[in-house]
C-alpha cells in the first residue's frame, strides 16, 4: 500500500521574508509516504518579470527561498498561471533549487505530458497535471505548462492505465473564489473517472469545494489555498468572507486495485503566524456538507460567479490601471473574453 497527501496551492509571498517565517518547516502534515501540492509562485534568481501586472508581493528573495524547507513536499506541480511569471528562466531557477533538495517537479516542459511517477510499496502511480490556456501557455512559448485539452487528457489516461495501477489528474482549474464548481469541470472530471483515472484533485480557486465520489473513484474540486496569504493577493476584498481561510490536505491510501481510504484533514490559515493549522472537522462540517451538496448545480454556480467574479475582477482592475494605465487596458482587451461577460450576465 502507499499512502499520499495532496494539498492545494503553495505561494510564498514576501510577507514570510520579512517575518522571517519557513512555512514549509512549521506545518504539520497527516503522516504519508508521499506530499504533494501545487507550487503557485515562481522564485527568481534575479530575472525580468515576463508580464507587466507581475505582483512583487508574489515571491520572496531567491537566498531565502533556497534556504526553505521545501522537501517537506515530495513533489509539486508546476502547471499553473503564474509559472511563467519570470519565463522559463524563473523556472529553471526554481526547478534548481528543487533538484538540489531533492524535490521533483511535474506539469510543466516541453513534451505534451510531464508525468510524475511513483513506484513506492508495490504500487505504481502518474500523475498528470494540467492549467486551462492563456499567456503563460505553449502557444506563446517553447516550453511551458501542460494544457488542458481534454481529448488529449482522455487518451493520455487509457495510455497510462496500462502500465500504471492508479492514474491520479491533478488539476488547476476552476473559477477563483466560488465554492460551487464550474459544472463543466464536473461532467469531465466525472468522464476521467468514467475512463480510468483513480481520482481527481483540484486546486486554483483558493476556496475549498465539494468531494464526491463516482464509481470507485474520488473527486475533490478544489482543496483551497494552503501556504497563502489572502490578503496580499490582488484584487482581495474582505467581503469574500472567512470561508477563503479553509483548506484541505487529502490523504489517500492506495493499494494495487483501489482506494482504500480517502480522508480529508480540514485547515484554517492563522492570520497572526501565517501558517495553515489543523481544526476538527466538526468545525466545517456543515459548511462543507453544503458544498457537496452543491455540485453540479448549474444555477448555484452561476449566482455564485456574478457576485465573486464582478467584486475581484473590478478591484483587480483598479490596482493594476493605478499602476499602468494603457498597458492594463491593453490586458484585458487582449485577454478577456465574451465568456466572462456571460459568466457575469447568465
Amino acid at each position: 500500500m502507499i499512502n499520499i497527501n495532496f494539498v492545494g496551492d503553495i505561494a510564498l509571498f514576501a510577507l514570510f521574508e520579512e517575518r522571517g517565517i519557513d512555512p514549509f518547516k512549521e506545518i504539520h502534515l497527516p503522516k504519508s509516504d508521499y506530499n504533494i501540492g501545487n507550487f503557485e509562485f515562481i522564485i527568481p534568481n534575479d530575472r525580468q518579470k515576463n508580464f507587466f501586472d507581475v505582483s512583487g508581493e508574489y515571491a520572496v528573495s531567491y537566498s531565502f527561498f533556497k534556504n526553505l524547507t521545501l522537501n517537506k513536499f515530495d513533489a509539486y506541480s508546476l502547471a499553473n498561471n503564474h509559472c511563467m511569471d519570470y519565463t522559463i528562466e524563473g523556472i529553471n531557477d526554481v526547478m534548481e533549487v528543487f533538484n538540489s533538495k531533492g524535490v521533483e517537479s511535474f506539469g510543466f516542459g516541453e513534451n505534451d505530458f510531464n508525468v510524475l511517477e511513483i513506484n513506492k510499496n508495490g504500487v505504481s502511480i502518474a500523475i498528470l497535471s494540467f492549467v486551462k490556456s492563456g499567456r503563460w501557455d505553449r502557444n506563446y512559448n517553447k516550453a511551458g505548462p501542460d494544457s488542458y485539452k481534454v481529448d488529449n487528457i482522455n487518451k493520455e489516461i487509457i495510455r497510462l492505465k496500462r502500465t500504471f495501477n492508479h492514474v491520479i489528474i491533478f488539476p488547476h482549474w476552476g473559477t477563483e473564489l466560488v465554492d460551487v464548481p464550474n459544472p463543466e469541470d464536473v461532467s469531465i472530471a466525472r468522464e476521467f473517472i468514467n475512463l480510468g483515472a483513480s481520482c481527481v484533485i483540484g486546486h486554483h480557486p483558493h476556496i475549498i469545494q465539494g468531494i464526491e465520489n463516482i464509481k470507485e473513484g474520488v473527486i475533490a474540486y478544489s482543496l483551497g489555498s494552503f501556504i497563502y496569504v489572502p490578503e496580499k493577493e490582488v484584487g482581495y476584498s474582505k467581503s469574500h468572507g472567512e470561508n477563503r481561510n479553509y483548506s484541505i490536505c487529502l490523504n489517500l491510501q492506495f493499494d494495487k486495485d483501489k482506494i482504500i481510504k480517502v480522508t480529508p484533514t480540514f485547515y484554517c490559515f492563522n492570520k497572526k503566524t501565517l501558517i495553515p493549522e489543523e481544526i476538527s472537522s466538526s468545525m466545517i462540517q456543515y459548511y462543507f456538507k453544503d458544498i457537496c451538496n452543491q455540485i453540479n448545480k448549474p444555477k448555484v454556480y452561476n449566482t455564485k460567479v456574478r457576485k465573486q467574479l464582478f467584486k475581484r475582477e473590478i478591484k483587480s482592475f483598479i490596482q493594476r490601471f493605478k499602476k499602468s494605465p494603457i498597458k492594463t487596458v491593453i490586458h484585458y482587451l487582449e485577454y478577456i473574453k465574451v465568456d466572462h461577460f456571460k459568466k457575469l450576465i447568465k
